[in-house]
């Protein structure tokens, strides 16, 4: 039998427990909310979010603060991250889901034409921060890609398809993968021809394996899987004894580390894995997957995610969701039961939205005593989503 694009389309999540659903009703109001927000503060005549964001090196130690302090001021630093729309795209075709109404499909469409009106001609997006000019790096186009698959999947147009894999096939020919130490195991690149491009960051090989799986679904074309079952035995190989996943193991001048905003990175390659899981049925997954369920049965404490394994603060208002996220799917999965702390988390971070529907902070107690006000766009998109997925539950059609 033929199966028509819209056969495709995401399922929130896998099902959640019995008697889980509605247990936090506030996070769909919430949700709605900084929708509104998103749409008021952000999005811009050319069809995408756009913002200021932390970014990297001075400004995100630095810069973000004396900003935030002077908030009055006409800072000029929106930026246009293709992460950002990506997480747009997928958040309204979940509301368009959950409502019927048109305009969240014409707010996923848009950002989809916008997003391909990005793309060059070889198949990559560029980086937007300037701090990083000129870098091609996996994480912004693989958003990019989920995004547009997921419109093709909606819409049919398959132009969107097309952007999604004409970037697979840049990434192949231009960012690659690293070959580890053992047979049988890969790492994607982080960035595109560099020499000192970050083949050994895990957190860009579980997003490869959810947007490879993405693709592989809507095409039928399983080559994209080609590299998976070696990306998935590095990330097993490298897994840490309490299941985390190290932030970087070799991949900066050879060195490693294993700790950096640990419990947030190790939450979105929980939820990155869940979804390739989902997808293909890879048992080949499972064995990371309880890994990682195990090690973030302590990231919440007392509504908030632990900064690091060593730090509780400071406070950051996305870890937060991101955590309780994938605790709460761990849960539906059967591998943690974190649902005290997960409702906790849920609890904390709406009793901080404003009448507008944004948030109080973006992070405080930065160096004990700063708080960092400014509205990211980026993060937001992240938070909405993960505040979409808890609200919404299981859905129809999710197997």
């Amino acid at each position: 039998m033929t199966r028509s694009p819209r056969d495709f389309r995401v399922s929130s999540d896998l099902p959640a427990a019995a008697g889980d659903r509605g247990h936090r009703p506030d996070c769909l109001a919430a949700a709605h909310q900084l929708h509104g927000y998103l749409v008021a503060a952000h999005w811009t005549p050319d069809g995408v979010l756009a913002g200021p964001d932390p970014g990297i090196r001075f400004n995100a130690r630095v810069g973000r603060f004396a900003k935030s302090y002077s908030r009055r001021l006409p800072w000029t630093d929106d930026l246009v991250y293709l992460q950002a729309q990506g997480y747009w795209i997928l958040d309204n075709w979940l509301l368009h889901d959950a409502t019927s109404q048109d305009r969240y499909e014409q707010l996923a469409v848009r950002t989809s034409e916008s997003v391909l009106g990005l793309q060059h001609d070889d198949g990559h997006w560029a980086y937007p921060n300037p701090e990083w000019s000129g870098r091609v790096a996996t994480v912004e186009g693989c958003f990019a890609a989920l995004g547009l698959l997921e419109s093709y999947a909606r819409t049919g147009r398959t132009e969107f398809l097309d952007g999604a894999t004409r970037w697979h096939s840049y990434l192949r020919g231009a960012i690659g993968f690293r070959s580890q130490p053992r047979a049988g195991m890969l790492a994607v690149n982080y960035f595109a021809h560099s020499p000192g491009n970050g083949g050994g960051v895990p957190n860009n090989s579980t997003l490869l394996l959810w947007t490879a799986a993405r693709l592989a679904e809507v095409t039928g074309d399983q080559d994209f899987l080609r590299e998976a079952p070696d990306m998935l035995r590095w990330l097993e190989h490298v897994q840490q004894p309490d299941g985390e996943l190290p932030y970087a193991v070799g991949a900066h001048a050879g060195r490693t580390r294993v700790h950096f905003l640990c419990y947030q990175y190790n939450a979105f390659e929980f939820m990155d894995l869940v979804h390739y899981h989902r997808i293909t049925g890879d048992p080949g997954a499972l064995p990371v997957l309880e890994g990682l369920a195990a090690y973030l049965t302590g990231g919440l404490v007392g509504g908030t995610a632990r900064y690091d394994c060593t730090h509780l603060k400071p406070e950051v208002a996305y870890y937060a969701t991101a955590v309780a996220r994938a605790l709460s799917q761990a849960h539906g999965l059967g591998m943690a039961d974190g649902s005290a702390e997960v409702a906790a988390a849920y609890r904390r971070t709406l009793a901080h939205q404003e009448a507008d529907g944004s948030f109080a902070f973006h992070s405080r107690n930065n160096y004990r005593f700063l708080t960092d006000r400014r509205s990211y766009p980026r993060y937001l998109s992240m938070m909405l989503h993960h505040l979409l997925l808890e609200g919404l539950g299981p859905r129809e059609g999710t197997p």
